[in-house]
């Protein structure tokens, strides 16, 4: 059978593989830098917006939870990946590119956490941690010059005790790579992974800014960092030269049509349902899909929305209840799912899609690959998968927000306030965060016994930087969907914390 557009309705079996497709999402989205979680080509989407963040010369790389910094970082050091993605950035030259890493946070890659424990014990940052990050950066450096020797952090030390001896050799690093006309890039990642100590992981990363900073002497040396803006703005730097580290920064922000051209691109891609993908887009008029990666770039669907909103509807129907007043199909996901600064991620967005795909294999969906209640469903796992993600950053969360539950929002400030202390929220946060080395959910002044008393705007305010609460024009606090419905709060009209 001839397929032509908009010729032939999808059979039950290419929407059964879709679906199946979708369910197969990898709820977590996480990757590693190296290992069996390191990026994959066939999961390599390029986002235009995200080249200044694989720029050699970009230092600095901001971006959420789940927004992809251990994603790119991956791609950026693994050959077949990074080739890739020299064909999707062609402006970069990563073809050029030599990339080693300095931390990754997982075993193999670069220093271990282990090793920085023993090197620059605690309470000693502010003497031994530049000089060890040098070494991390030398023992990188030297792979050039000295293919065939380990520069382990331990002996790079040593033989750099004198700080001349490691510019020379650095310089010697530089001219080769000139020479050759290739650029080292050394890879910073999951750096939150250095210390669960707030207070450790500040001086480390503090000098490590510094380290880094100091390469700009050098034509051919650079190194890139990722990570959060919260820790960014969290830590305790004292680096003189932050701002402008800051004002050079990349973030990996995405937009609507970034999703789902991530969604389609995936499905386009996947070994057991490309075919039936391929089928059901030309059905609708769309064309067919890239056959190869190095395509995307061409391809509409990664980045045109109206064609992206037509391909959808086709998945999930045009609107999330009767008729228009509870929205579109398309728009829903993407407006549920920022938190309170605006970013939606995603791995918050896969999470969605691929817990409603399960959802709706267990019902009768009919023609529809999605069904929108199955839509609601992800949005409460993508919730409840969040707010356990802050958990691990931020061990008080769950017991700040479990005053909250059955609060409706938007609510005055007091209302808030009112539940805090009624459980005594803000002593036993703190004490939370003290027993767990963690940033704690109020300033706390170390040189004085703190008093805890009146301090709940404090912790709306600490909220409110992770975008955990937002700030309405009247005054009145609202809490993004993404963190309010796994916290049990309610809103007029707004989908239930519970099917």
């Amino acid at each position: 059978m001839t397929i032509g557009q908009g010729s032939r309705h999808p059979k039950p079996e290419d929407i059964s593989a879709i679906r199946e497709a979708i369910s197969r999402f990898d709820p977590s989205a996480s990757t590693t830098i190296v290992g069996q979680d390191k990026a994959k080509l066939r999961d390599v989407f390029a986002p235009t917006a995200h080249s200044k963040a694989l720029d050699p010369a970009t230092t600095l790389v901001l971006g959420a939870r789940g927004a992809g910094k251990s994603f790119w970082a991956s791609v950026l050091y693994n050959k077949d990946t990074r080739r890739l993605a020299g064909d999707l950035y062609p402006r970069l030259e990563l073809g050029k590119l030599r990339v080693e890493i300095g931390f990754g946070g997982v075993s193999r890659a670069g220093v271990s956490k282990d090793q920085i424990d023993k090197l620059v014990p605690p309470g000693q940052e502010k003497t031994s941690a530049a000089p060890f990050w040098q070494a991390v950066i030398a023992g990188a450096a030297l792979k050039v010059t000295e293919p065939d020797q380990k520069h382990l952090p331990k002996e790079m030390l040593k033989r750099f005790a004198d700080p001349q001896d490691w510019a020379d050799a650095m310089a010697e690093v530089d001219d080769e790579l000139t020479n050759q006309g290739e650029t080292l890039l050394i890879v910073f990642d999951a750096l939150d992974a250095i210390s669960e100590d707030w207070g450790r992981l500040s001086g480390l990363i503090d000098a490590l800014m510094r380290s880094v900073w100091e390469l700009r002497g050098f034509n051919a040396i650079r190194a890139k960092l990722f990570m959060r803006p919260d820790q960014l703005s969290e830590l305790t730097l004292r680096f003189v030269e932050l701002p402008k580290l800051r004002s050079g920064a990349a973030k990996l922000g995405w937009g609507q049509a970034d999703l789902y051209g991530l969604m389609f691109a995936r499905l386009a891609f996947d070994e057991e349902a490309a075919e039936a993908f391929g089928l059901f887009v030309d059905a609708q008029g769309l064309g067919k899909p890239p056959e190869k990666p190095e395509e995307l770039r061409t391809w509409k669907l990664s980045s045109n929305k109206t064609l992206q909103e037509k391909l959808f509807e086709a998945m999930a129907g045009n609107f999330m209840g009767a008729g228009p007043r509870k929205g579109k199909t398309f728009d829903w996901p993407y407006n549920h799912l920022a938190d309170g600064l605006g970013d939606v991620t995603p791995r918050s967005f896969l999470i969605l899609m691929q817990n409603a795909a399960e959802r709706s294999q267990s019902r009768d969906s009919g023609a529809l690959i999605l069904l929108p209640q199955t839509i609601r469903d992800g949005l409460r796992e993508a919730s409840k998968v969040r707010i356990d993600q802050l958990h691990t950053e931020y061990p008080w969360i769950k017991r700040v927000l479990q005053p909250l539950a059955g609060l409706r929002v938007p609510a005055e400030p007091q209302v808030f306030f009112d539940a805090w202390i009624e459980n005594a929220t803000v002593e036993a946060a703190v004490k939370i965060a003290r027993k767990e080395n963690a940033l704690t959910p109020v300033p706390i002044n170390p040189s004085r016994k703190s008093d805890l008393s009146d301090r709940e705007p404090d912790l709306a305010e600490r909220l409110a930087k992770m975008g955990v609460l937002t700030s309405r024009p009247d005054g009145r606090y609202d809490m993004p969907d993404l963190f309010r419905i796994g916290a049990a709060l309610l809103k007029k009209g707004g989908v239930t914390p519970k099917a």
